[in-house]
């Protein structure tokens, strides 16, 4: 009896040893899950500070994205005013010459002027021609233009060059004024063609009062591109030639 007693003892005590040592257990596991979720918490709280820390810079940045752009759009809006003006005073003093000192006027045939202008509907170009004569023994001048889209010389990548009278049916390349003629016209380029340069040649016959006169002048139009549009600028100064 007693040696069951004995057994019965130790059943009892390892019985409870074990359910202490799964309390233990248990709460060893409770511990560290309610750490992680301490941890956890902790990280989110961390992620949500960093996160609107983010979101403000954010803010920051597109404002100053939002500001640069309105300060390049008002100096693009200053420049085109201000090229305006000054083409305003080139005309002027233009005129005022040919009025006041027509001996500094290039004698004979001139090209005044040559604009291009982008219209509201797609790939849709107007352009304008002026052609001019000094004061000095104005006689009937008669002539042709070509007017040439093509690439640099140095240029890798070859595009064929292409006449604007093969884009604008109604190009009226010959000429025939006294004081001045202004030629006008739409057009548009083919696709996937990238021209550097507009070459503008003027030829006016010789007579028994003019001698014979061949102009030509060179425009940026990569640069009339990158910068939408805004001016053509000549690239080299008219030469003259019998």
């Amino acid at each position: 009896m007693k040696r069951y007693r004995m057994s019965f003892f130790k059943w009892i005590t390892i019985s409870l040893m074990c359910l202490y040592f799964g309390f233990m257990v248990g709460k060893f596991k409770q511990d560290i899950l309610h750490n992680t979720i301490q941890l956890l918490e902790l990280d989110a709280t961390s992620l949500k500070t960093e996160n609107a820390g983010l979101a403000k810079n954010l803010s920051i940045i597109q404002a100053d994205l939002i500001a640069e752009r309105q300060n390049n759009q008002a100096l693009r809006m200053e420049n085109k005013d201000l090229n305006t003006a000054l083409d305003a005073s080139n005309n002027k003093l233009y005129f005022y010459e040919r009025v006041v000192a027509p001996e500094l006027a290039v004698k004979g045939l001139n090209v005044y002027s040559f604009k291009v202008n982008k219209s509201t509907e797609a790939d849709i170009w107007f352009y304008e021609l002026v052609l001019m004569q000094s004061q000095q023994g104005r006689r009937t001048l008669e002539g042709n233009v070509e007017i040439i889209f093509a690439q640099a010389d140095d240029t890798d990548t070859k595009t064929q060059p292409i006449k604007l009278s093969d884009l604008d049916e109604s190009f009226q390349a010959s000429f025939k004024f006294i004081y001045f003629q202004t030629l006008k016209g739409q057009f548009t380029l083919p696709k996937n063609t990238h021209f550097e340069q507009v070459f503008v040649m003027v030829e006016a016959d010789g007579n028994r009062w003019n001698r014979s006169q061949r102009i030509e002048k060179i425009y940026d139009w990569k640069d009339f591109i990158e910068h939408g549009g805004i001016e053509l600028k000549e690239l080299e100064t008219q030469s003259e030639g019998e």
